[in-house]
């Protein structure tokens, strides 16, 4: 393969114009800008015209792009997928080609949607999808590895503080999102991110899990999920979780949990749509030090992270720090460079994305487990009469599961019986084990005044503004 390889970039939202157009720019030297993909006719130009794609290279879906690799009308080494909404089908379509594809997380909302990708990349024999997780490949989070060994690691304690898209972003100048898809396709794609929602989180899961769901757990958790595992591995226990405020969508989420060698975590990640600017850290204990790692945000395209450690050296206390060697924007198109053009393996993948799944189901599932609900139960079918007799009897069994009844289950990750403790008081833990999109696609049911207030603010929490892209 040449040493510059062409790259096609679907999506052309928010991440794609903020993060991966500009890095492809500056990285010419690494990739040829081919082709993008837009399903909005009006972002699609605007768009386009702004990174100086003319028309013959512009494509108003995946379809008409891969039509276009087989007539060999566009050169096609690896796609960058940033695409909103469901992309199951948009992303076989590519790989079935051969094509690796660098993907915006999620790659999907559900288990079944990303083991049928899977499947193909097994049958393929290769690697063909990377996740675009920009943390993973700063320095500074090696160095936390380098210099700490698991068995002397006391806690480590992730928090993540997710402000709106427009204080990440608004630098960039990106082109404003855009409705004008006729209402038939808009319909359409909004019904099939519903199912795909619906399938993903149970069918016992009511609307606010989902809200949930893909608000806080796909967009926040997974990344902090994913970092770890490419620190010192995956989260094997769950100890408990919490959500707050419980009006807030998607509010704070914290989990405490283990990790496979036996490190003791603490994640805590947070949506405050008015805060002033993002939040990355990891904060370690260690049997001889303490210290932190502090990542930018990965459209801080020039940003590194930093490492700083604090411990006794011929007596004194001292505190080292250091710089990365480069911004996790750089780091992360370098490894891309070298996922699609000498085929090495990424560092997070299919495989490891389906375990973090479903690590993220069984914190939606023990959130719903507290209020005496199980997210993988089939709906009860609606009662013949809803009179106020039927209202109060369901209200009666809410009740009754939060305040007085202990609810059995098994562990969600070790498949051990445990059991849950009734709803936690404020500042309380959900007890789960005694041991260790777009925005607005979704529809959200009735919401307090702070719900709309954080939605009104919010693009969308992982970066991406509301689009038919």
């Amino acid at each position: 393969m040449p040493s510059k390889i062409n790259v096609a970039v679907v999506g052309l939202g928010t991440c794609a114009q903020a993060v991966h157009l500009p890095m492809l720019q500056r990285r010419h030297d690494r990739f040829h800008l081919s082709a993008v993909v837009d399903v909005s006719p009006r972002r699609l130009r605007e768009a386009a015209e702004k990174w100086g794609m003319d028309e013959k290279r512009r494509y108003g879906s995946v379809k008409d792009l891969m039509a276009a690799v087989r007539s060999k009308d566009v050169e096609l080494d690896a796609v960058v997928f940033s695409a909103d909404g469901v992309k199951g089908e948009d992303i076989l379509q590519i790989i079935k080609r051969g094509i690796p594809v660098l993907v915006e997380p999620p790659v999907a909302y559900g288990t079944e949607e990303l083991q049928a990708i899977a499947e193909f990349e097994r049958m393929a024999g290769r690697p063909l999808v990377m996740l675009a997780y920009g943390a993973l490949y700063d320095s500074s989070v090696r160095l936390l590895v380098d210099e700490n060994q698991a068995r002397d690691l006391r806690s480590l304690e992730f928090e993540t503080l997710m402000p709106a898209s427009s204080v990440m972003h608004g630098k960039h100048h990106v082109t404003s999102a855009a409705y004008d898809l006729p209402s038939e396709q808009r319909i359409a794609r909004r019904e099939s991110l519903k199912e795909a929602v619906e399938k993903g989180a149970g069918p016992g899961a009511n609307q606010r899990d989902r809200d949930i769901y893909v608000k806080g757990l796909l967009t926040g958790l997974l990344a902090q999920l994913a970092l770890l595992r490419s620190t010192y591995g995956p989260l094997v226990e769950l100890h408990g979780v919490r959500h707050w405020p419980e009006q807030v969508i998607p509010g704070s989420i914290e989990v405490l949990g283990a990790l496979e060698k036996g490190v003791h975590v603490r994640l805590v990640w947070h949506y405050l749509p008015f805060a002033p600017e993002f939040h990355d850290a990891i904060r370690f204990v260690t049997n001889r030090r303490q210290g932190r790692v502090e990542l930018p945000h990965t459209a801080d395209l020039d940003t590194r992270g930093s490492f700083t450690f604090t411990q006794k050296s011929d007596g004194a206390i001292v505190t080292s720090e250091r710089l990365s060697e480069f911004s996790p924007a750089y780091g992360l198109h370098e490894a891309f460079y070298a996922f699609a053009a000498k085929g090495k393996e990424p560092s997070y993948g299919l495989t490891e994305a389906l375990e973090d799944l479903e690590v993220a189901r069984a914190v939606l599932g023990e959130l719903a487990l507290v209020e005496g609900r199980d997210i993988n139960a089939e709906p009860e079918p609606e009662p013949e009469s809803e009179g106020a007799g039927a209202e109060q009897e369901s209200r009666g069994h809410g009740a009754e599961a939060r305040e007085g009844s202990t609810v059995v289950a098994e562990n969600p990750l070790t498949e051990t019986p445990i059991v849950s403790a009734p709803e936690p008081a404020e500042g309380e833990f959900a007890a789960v084990s005694s041991k260790g999109a777009e925005e607005g696609e979704v529809e959200i049911s009735e919401q307090s005044a702070p719900v709309q207030a954080e939605r009104s603010e919010a693009k969308n929490a992982s970066g991406n503004e509301p689009s038919e892209a």
